[in-house]
């Protein structure tokens, strides 16, 4: 079974506690696990992702004591350059849909917060971000190793050798990009006949580039360019349809 981790941020513990209830108590109907952390400050979740923390959903009040739901999201997208973490904002006001825009959340639900609204949002994130098991393995040298698939960035092919990009390291070994693409998960997409890109690690898309979370300028080539708007638009659904 799927295990996804959550990270639960509010200073109303009781509001941490039911949303922990939640889902704790529907994870076998749907057919995964969650490992969850409650934390009541903006600050202290933070810290434990500077401090190498990694989760997959957090689910964040906006109106925090002192730094806000919204500054914990800007310090995720801008300064850890995270962008596979699906952000759920909850709140007991409607009125913050154009402050969230820049740090892309995949949902905003109003208090109290529901089995149903709950399930809807991260369904559409299970979608988005694939199963928090994805590896990608490839041979160096001798030795098979196996990466995480939401720690690389892009796949790149210079004759016949493939690097992958990841946050920290690049991984270079003898291959062909059009079989490894093969063994990808679904939110990878083909832009280049030199380029891969993992789609959570995607900060923006221009006409003819996109710009990777690390700030890399990488070209679309005509060749791609439909199947990949055609990827992005389909994604885009996932993200913004309900149910």
């Amino acid at each position: 079974m799927n295990t996804y981790r959550i990270a639960i941020c509010d200073d109303e513990s009781l509001t941490c506690q039911e949303i922990k209830d939640i889902l704790v108590n529907n994870s076998h109907q749907i057919g995964v696990n969650f490992d969850t952390e409650i934390f009541y400050t903006g600050e202290s979740l933070i810290e434990n992702i500077r401090c190498g923390a990694a989760y997959d959903f957090l689910i964040l009040d906006i109106e925090l004591a002192r730094l806000s739901g919204i500054d914990v999201g800007k310090f995720l997208r801008e300064e850890n350059r995270n962008f596979h973490t699906q952000i759920i904002y909850v709140s007991s006001k409607e009125t913050y849909a154009m402050k969230l825009f820049s740090v892309q959340p995949l949902d905003f639900l109003v208090k109290p917060v529901t089995e149903e609204t709950l399930f809807k949002a991260l369904k559409r994130g299970f979608e988005i971000i694939g199963e928090s098991g994805d590896y990608f393995t490839c041979k160096v040298g001798r030795e098979e190793i196996a990466i995480s698939c939401k720690d690389i960035l892009y796949l790149f092919s210079n004759k016949r050798i493939v690097s992958i990009v990841c946050r920290d390291e690049t991984i270079d070994y003898y291959g062909k990009l059009s079989e490894e693409i093969k063994k990808l998960p679904d939110y990878f997409a083909q832009i280049h006949n030199s380029y891969v890109i993992n789609l959570n690690a995607l900060k923006k898309t221009g006409n003819d580039h996109v710009v990777m979370n690390n700030g890399e300028q990488i070209s679309i080539s005509r060749k791609y360019a439909e199947s990949f708007k055609n990827k992005i638009f389909s994604r885009w659904k996932k993200m913004c349809c309900e149910g």
